[in-house]
């Protein structure tokens, strides 16, 4: 009898090991499909569009590479306020952390989110053990993962917002009023991670009175959910969270500004409202992860919108093709020497503790 109870469970394991597996490819061949669905179809986007890029050689050929080199330092001048935003969540929550290593973790962070495949998950998931050897414990580098994340988010959300108002044309009235409504929800999201219990209790709230809805989000936040009911002693304080918005804010301007040099350096000019609002869009489109930094699809993104705003073909995408060269090429290459550096130090750290443990045997 024993015998058949350990059979069916090893059969029933099986069974299920087998599902994971199988649904493991479906979800990569539905992935490998939309990668080359979106490709093809910003693909054919140019194609369609060619006499729109007339020139774009030229361009190319006559950089002013003081604008490059300017826009590189715009870019990595974006780094140190993101660095900064985590160290003060970290020291909110008890954990002090060194500045140039948190550096190095943003950066090399960064890096894995433009260029690998569910780029943003991994990232999250490294830095998560990155803020673990930093001493947090696990809710608290899970919850500060998640505030950054939300603080970041409505940044975004003003710097798409006053794109909007200073580009003005014809989409104003739909995008005034659904960029207003993305930032205050943003926002109010921000300031509820102010609260963990509280944000706790909201989540039971939806778990216990919205049927399949609640069993969804009990699903994607349980171990949230349940790693933030230990946080009691976690309450930033307005000025704090003014501070952590402002250089979220920050980071994204300096990240703009390098767009905005891209501009100067193929001798356009900065078309700001749209340089704003093309930015933003390609942050939201990195963010989903259909392909590895939103290749492909940020690129096309970012010329239609400007093109729309009456940026001509040629010079929007060789701003662009700069743009993606600086942020693709040589921030994640700077990035993955930082996984690197971390990754000897990190060996170096454990076998110096694992001496001490000994010592002390």
């Amino acid at each position: 009898m024993g015998g058949d109870r350990e059979a069916t469970r090893t059969a029933g394991a099986q069974d299920s090991s087998q599902e994971r597996h199988a649904g493991r490819r479906r979800s990569l061949k539905l992935r490998l499909l939309l990668q080359v669905l979106a490709i093809a179809a910003v693909a054919y986007f140019f194609i369609r569009e060619r006499d729109l890029f007339t020139g774009f050689g030229a361009t190319l050929s006559d950089l002013i590479w003081s604008w490059v080199l300017l826009a590189f330092l715009a870019e990595l001048a974006s780094v140190p306020p993101l660095a900064e935003q985590q160290r003060i969540l970290l020291r909110e929550a008890g954990v002090e952390s060194d500045r140039f290593q948190m550096n190095l973790v943003t950066v090399a962070s960064n890096a894995i989110s433009l260029s690998v495949p569910a780029g943003v998950a991994v990232a999250e998931g490294y830095s998560f053990v990155r803020y673990r050897r930093f001493g947090a414990n696990p809710a608290v580098a899970a919850w500060s993962e998640l505030a950054s994340g939300a603080i970041a988010f409505s940044a975004l959300a003003a710097v798409a917002l006053a794109g909007a108002l200073i580009a003005g044309g014809g989409a104003e009235p739909v995008l005034l009023p659904l960029l207003g409504v993305v930032l205050l929800g943003s926002v109010g999201a921000a300031i509820l991670f102010r609260f963990p219990l509280v944000l706790v209790r909201g989540l039971d709230w939806i778990d216990a009175h919205t049927g399949r809805l609640g069993g969804l989000v009990e699903r994607f936040t349980k171990r949230f959910s349940d790693s933030a009911r230990t946080l009691v002693h976690v309450r930033p304080s307005w000025r704090t969270w003014g501070i952590n918005w402002g250089l979220s804010l920050a980071n994204w301007l300096l990240d703009v500004v390098c767009l905005a040099f891209c501009f100067k350096a193929v001798g356009a000019k900065v078309p700001w409202g749209a340089v704003l609002l093309a930015f933003a869009g390609s942050k939201v489109v990195t963010s989903v992860g259909i392909t590895p930094g939103g290749l492909g699809l940020v690129e096309g993104g970012m010329v239609a919108t400007f093109v729309a705003y009456g940026v001509p073909g040629a010079d929007a995408g060789a701003a662009v093709l700069v743009y993606r060269a600086l942020t693709l090429l040589g921030l994640v290459g700077l990035g993955w020497l930082a996984v690197g550096a971390l990754a000897v130090t990190g060996r170096r750290e454990d076998a110096r503790h694992a001496t001490e443990a000994d010592r002390a045997r």
